[in-house]
């Protein structure tokens, strides 16, 4: 992929997840204040963000390196359990 791109990409998704971290942020902060438990929708939402985000450090990484494949686990990790949370007949 060529550098403008990557570009392109890198400002779209810090237009579109720069109002999703706010407003996730602020929904968890209002349920914290609340005096009650984050929901598990905002959790679901809040991983699905930080897979989002790992994706985008991954794409901006140059070469096949440790951290790399590191983030590249973790990501899998969240999925999978995304994918457990989130599919009715996974759940407990």
């Amino acid at each position: 992929m060529n550098q403008k791109a990557i570009i392109v990409i890198n400002w779209m998704a810090f237009l579109l997840m720069t109002p999703a971290t706010i407003i996730l942020t602020w929904k968890m902060i209002s349920e914290k204040l609340k005096g009650t438990d984050a929901s598990s929708h905002l959790i679901g939402l809040g991983l699905l963000l930080v897979s989002a985000s790992i994706g985008i450090a991954q794409l901006n990484m140059e070469g096949v390196g440790w951290l790399r494949w590191t983030l590249l686990v973790v990501q899998l990790i969240l999925f999978i359990y995304l994918f457990k949370t989130l599919w009715s007949p996974l759940k407990d």
